[in-house]
Order: C-alpha cells, then structure tokens, then sequence
C-alpha cells in the first residue's frame, strides 16, 4: 500500500537502504525523463524576459548535476544558477534563500517551504499527494498558472505609485 510521504521508504514501506540501491541503479534514467509540467517553461522564459533572476534550488545531490542540467536544457529551462544538496547531506534552502537574496520562492517539501517562509520570503506549497493532508498556513499551488498569478500580484504590488 501506497502512503502519502514525501520519503520514498516511508511511502512504500522500505528500507533507507532498498531505496538507496533502487535509486543507485535507476537515478539518472529517472531524472532525465520525468516529464516538464505544463507551462513551466512558459512562465520561467517570461520571468528571464523581465529581467528577474531565477535560482534554482533543489534538494538533487550534487552527483547528479549533469543529468539536472541536461534535464533543464532538453526543456529549454532559463535560469541563472543552479544550487544542490552537497553529496548525501541535507542542507537549508531558507538559508540558501537568504544568500541569494531570493524573493519568491516554490517547493512542495512542507519543512523546505517552512523554512524559506520563516525568513520572511513570499513561498508557495507546490500541492503534491505527500504534502496534501498536512496543515499549513502556506498558500497552496497544484499548476504553474497557479504560480504566474502569485507572480503577477507581487509585480502589482511592487509597481512605483504614479501621480
């Protein structure tokens, strides 16, 4: 039986090490073909058209870098740096975040969102079936148009008033 949880051994009731031999063997052939979610690209062309700068920050251990970066550049995915979890560690993307100065900020992880929210940046929950059931006071997202119009508010209010 299948549980909600972002931990695969938790979800698929496994052992640490099942899942680190699973993973060994199948990583790279996983990464490279998970499908884009629809308007993804869309939305990040339009923010790199307006001047913004996309960070992108992932929990991915930096062993798979190339395979990342083959993934982004097959889906014509702009952006301006690309943070990994050093090798096996886990590493905070709230302080993260902070050092980059980011601004805006979208992970379906509830402890990452936390996280990053805490140091007072705009964050969304992305909606996935490991986070659904979990209490936050998050906004939630299930699509990337969901996530344009979060942008498109923050641009609104960010806009100089005009006499």
């Amino acid at each position: 039986m299948i549980r909600p949880s972002f931990y695969i051994e938790e979800a698929f009731d496994r052992t640490v090490e099942e899942v680190r031999e699973f993973f060994a063997a199948k990583i790279d052939s996983i990464i490279s073909t998970v499908p884009i979610r629809p308007h993804c690209a869309e939305i990040l062309g339009k923010l790199w058209d307006q001047g913004c700068t996309i960070h992108l920050i992932t929990a991915r251990d930096e062993e798979h870098r190339q395979v990342t970066e083959y993934w982004l550049k097959k889906h014509n995915l702009p952006y301006h740096s690309l943070f990994m979890s050093p090798h096996r560690e886990n590493y905070s993307k709230g302080d993260r975040c902070v050092e980059l100065g980011v601004d805006f900020f979208v992970d379906d992880k509830l402890e990452n969102a936390h996280d990053v929210a805490e140091r007072g940046i705009y964050t969304l929950l992305f909606h996935a079936s490991h986070n659904r059931h979990r209490q936050t006071v998050l906004p939630r997202v299930k699509n990337w148009l969901e996530i344009d119009h979060h942008i498109d508010r923050l641009f609104q209010e960010r806009l100089p008033l005009t006499p």
